[in-house]
């Protein structure tokens, strides 16, 4: 009887040790299937660089999470189609960005000798028609839109943004409309500098402005006819204002054109 019972418990404690070693195999495997896919996640190869700028980590592929996107469910996805889990490490969920930034509408670009990945979108085309005149401008970045009608639309981001609008001239003519628009924008704007410039064949006043939080360059665009103006505005979170977007307004008013 005591040997049976002997027996039995070594049994148990075999089949407990074959467990435990089973357990250990699977996150051990999980551990490496969640570094690959880290190293991977930008859909690229590690490169020759790989050695000295990856660091080994203990992570979960964790298949438990659903992702919508715009209220619809959302697959991740490597370059190939393969499917892609979530990856849970010390309490936070990571995603791939390549797949995520794709299905968003954005390109990611990745630059192996510098390891930096670039989101980006392509040129946005901003279009206002009437029966007067077509003109358009186009914008680059991570904006969305706002604001959309067929003569003014708006996009922006978290601190930057673009306004175009074609305006109907009242009886006064245009620069009694534009005289009193610059009054206005006096009340509760510093005005820097204000100048006529041409944008193409087209006279304009440009106003570079200040606000209590923003900096703003836009410009009045004299049209064609005598019914109608056009204005191109680049807004800026004051605190965000730098030497690198200093020349936001300058690029986007280089791409306007009339299109009829």
């Amino acid at each position: 009887m005591i040997v049976q019972i002997e027996r039995d418990l070594q049994e148990e404690i075999n089949l407990f040790i074959k467990l435990k070693r089973k357990i250990k195999l699977k996150l051990k495997k999980n551990a490496i299937i969640s570094s690959i896919t880290l190293a991977f996640i930008l859909g690229g190869s590690l490169g020759a660089k790989a050695d000295s700028v990856l660091e080994s980590i203990s992570a979960y592929l964790d298949h438990s999470i659903k992702i919508k996107l715009y209220g619809t469910d959302f697959a991740l996805k490597d370059s190939e189609g393969n499917k892609l889990e979530p990856i849970n490490y010390n309490g936070s969920t990571y995603l791939p960005i390549r797949s995520v930034a794709e299905a968003t509408g954005m390109k990611v670009k990745w630059d192996e000798e510098s390891r930096t990945a670039t989101l980006e979108k392509d040129s946005i085309v901003l279009a206002n028609t009437t029966d007067k005149s077509g003109v358009k401008i186009s914008i680059d970045g991570l904006w969305s839109p706002t604001y959309i009608t067929d003569v003014k639309k708006i996009y922006s981001n978290w601190y930057m943004g673009v306004q175009f609008e074609t305006t109907t001239i009242d009886k006064y003519g245009f620069k009694d409309n534009i005289s009193r628009k610059i009054e206005e924008l006096k009340k509760h704007s510093r005005i820097i500098e204000m100048k006529e410039i041409y944008v193409g064949d087209l006279k304009g006043t440009y106003i570079d402005r200040e606000e209590s939080d923003a900096r703003i360059k836009m410009v009045f665009i004299e049209s064609n006819n005598s019914d109608e103006y056009f204005t191109v505005e680049v807004f800026i979170e004051k605190s965000k204002y730098s030497d690198e977007n200093n020349d936001a307004f300058d690029r986007v008013i280089s791409t306007f054109a009339r299109y009829r």
